[in-house]
């Protein structure tokens, strides 16, 4: 009886051993799925190399060049209350920490507060979620300042306030201050999708609207730059109501908007497709130098599927001087940030793990464009 019993106990072992291994291979088949590297295409004229490849970043969104690095901020995770990282990445995709998990809240837009911002000049300011996870998406954002000074400790400069008829200050997307010398110079400006709005932070510590679109012929402003000569902020939006989960082919739009706050009537982009990122092509980028180049997501695809690749719809595009757009590259999933760096040109894509997105996969991935 007592070698039946070893024999089958041993039996038994060897089968949980057998069944433990084919876990771990489905497992790592499933996820090897997922993060398999994007197949980016450039067209003729650029080239498209995968820098940071799907396994490190969350939810890379914005850039911002820093003496010899790239500043990026990414969503790190939404578990034990991680919020976001802010890291600097070099000419080689080689990536280190500003500011690690677990100091500071999910964080969408950034910038460096300029020398018109007064004594908070050479600040980090951020906006943020008021907690992690979608119930913070889908409450009122906050405005904080990080201190370099002060191991970036964080400080609250306002919650923004309820505007336009949806009133809730929530999925904040991209941030950044007006250029020095321009009319939009000592500002910080925040945008919010869920309101469709805005808003505009003085040195004072004053947050209030400073556009808010109508919500049917325009809506959902994503991200802003502003153009070559100061006198305008470009938003890229929605066309018609906005709706993260819809199945219909996105309409987009990029518009121009005065120091004022008003939409000017001739858009810079309107057709098919959701643009997001924007940026102008500096001297030395081929035979494009002030071209507008813009990331167009495609759908989002919600609910996103937990164990296959999104849908490759998302591209790169310029404007000609003509004013049509133009494919530049294509192969992406949710490309979002476009930042020209140097004579290279680099674009973030969050691919399937954002808010609404629950994947919770190092998923996200950075491409550089270069021209040939």
């Amino acid at each position: 009886m007592q070698n039946l019993g070893r024999l089958l106990w041993g039996t038994m072992l060897s089968s949980v051993m057998v069944s433990s291994g084919m876990a771990e291979e489905e497992t790592k088949r499933v996820v090897d799925r997922i993060l398999e590297p994007p197949k980016v295409q450039a067209e003729t004229g650029f080239t498209a190399k995968v820098l940071i490849p799907p396994g490190q970043l969350y939810d890379p969104l914005f850039m911002l060049p820093r003496e010899n690095t790239v500043w990026l901020n990414d969503d790190g995770g939404e578990e034990e209350g991680k919020g976001s990282r802010l890291l600097a990445v070099d000419q080689t995709g080689n990536m280190s920490p500003v500011v690690g998990l677990g100091k500071i809240l999910t964080m969408v837009g950034f910038d460096i507060a300029p020398p018109s911002f007064g004594e908070w000049a050479g600040q980090v300011f951020v906006l943020t979620q008021p907690k992690e996870a979608m119930p913070g998406a889908l409450a009122n954002h906050l405005i904080q300042r990080l201190d370099p000074k002060n191991d970036y400790a964080a400080t609250v400069v306002c919650t923004l306030p309820e505007a336009g008829p949806l009133k809730i200050a929530g999925f904040g997307a991209d941030a950044r201050f007006g250029p020095e010398g321009s009319p939009f110079a000592g500002k910080f400006y925040a945008v919010t999708i869920l309101n469709n709005a805005i808003y505009q932070v003085t040195p004072d510590g004053k947050c209030s609207p400073f556009i808010i679109f109508d919500g049917q012929q325009y809506s959902a402003p994503g991200v802003i730059t502003f153009s070559p000569d100061g006198k305008s902020m470009l938003v890229s939006v929605s066309r018609g109501p906005f709706d993260i989960a819809s199945t219909a082919e996105p309409t987009g739009a990029i518009v121009r908007v005065t120091p004022e706050g008003k939409v000017e009537d001739k858009p810079v982009f309107d057709g098919q497709g959701r643009p997001m990122g924007m940026g102008f092509a500096p001297e030395g980028f081929g035979s494009y130098s002030g071209q507008l180049f813009f990331s167009e997501i495609g759908m989002f695809q919600i609910p996103v599927p937990m164990t296959q690749a999104l849908k490759a719809d998302g591209k790169l595009y310029r404007i000609t001087p003509e004013g049509k757009p133009e494919l530049v590259a294509s192969g992406f999933h949710n490309p979002m940030g476009v930042r020209f760096i140097d004579k290279k040109l680099w674009v973030t894509d969050i691919n399937g793990d954002f808010i609404a997105g629950k994947r919770e996969l190092p998923d996200g991935f950075l491409t550089e464009i270069q021209t040939q």
